[in-house]
């Protein structure tokens, strides 16, 4: 990796994620690392070496760039490596959203939010079959002991039959 990656990707994460008065700004959090770590797992040394030259296709480095003009570099990364800037924002993102000050965000807004569903889960309450019962007008409610199996022997798609 390029020694000016890291500092270029915090300079990306400012663009992509910038935060604003609740959410931190994704750079604040020093998530470059963990993105430079989990870019190199997906797309490997050679990968990251295409990120680092399309950053570095400026006069000026990417990092030290003011904020308005990083904006026109990261649109054209975006239009001239479509399939590199899909798994970088894709990445930046999920990292981001693992981090405790944005999950803490989540949670300053009101939503009950784990960072892992498991082993707690989110409550979803009893079932009540008058209030749950689909209100769409399509289909109609089956109980359990009603369901019967289809015969899907006619279909030829299917395959043989178990």
């Amino acid at each position: 990796m390029t020694d000016n990656l890291l500092p270029s990707l915090a300079a990306l994460l400012e663009v992509l994620l910038p935060g604003d008065e609740l959410f931190p700004c994704a750079s604040t959090l020093g998530l470059e690392g963990l993105l430079a770590d989990r870019l190199r797992q997906s797309i490997g040394p050679a990968g990251l070496d295409e990120l680092t030259a399309a950053l570095a296709a400026t006069a000026t480095p990417f990092a030290t760039l003011a904020p308005a003009a990083r904006l026109p570099v990261v649109a054209r990364l975006e239009q001239e490596h479509p399939a590199l800037f899909d798994l970088l924002a894709k990445t930046a993102y999920l990292s981001y959203y693992q981090a405790p000050a944005v999950q803490d965000a989540i949670r300053a807004l009101g939503f009950a939010y784990n960072p892992t569903p498991l082993p707690a889960g989110y409550a979803v309450g009893r079932f009540d079959a008058e209030r749950d019962r689909p209100r769409h007008g399509r289909g109609r409610f089956l109980a359990t002991d009603e369901v019967r199996r289809v015969d899907l022997g006619g279909l030829d798609f299917v395959g043989p039959s178990a």
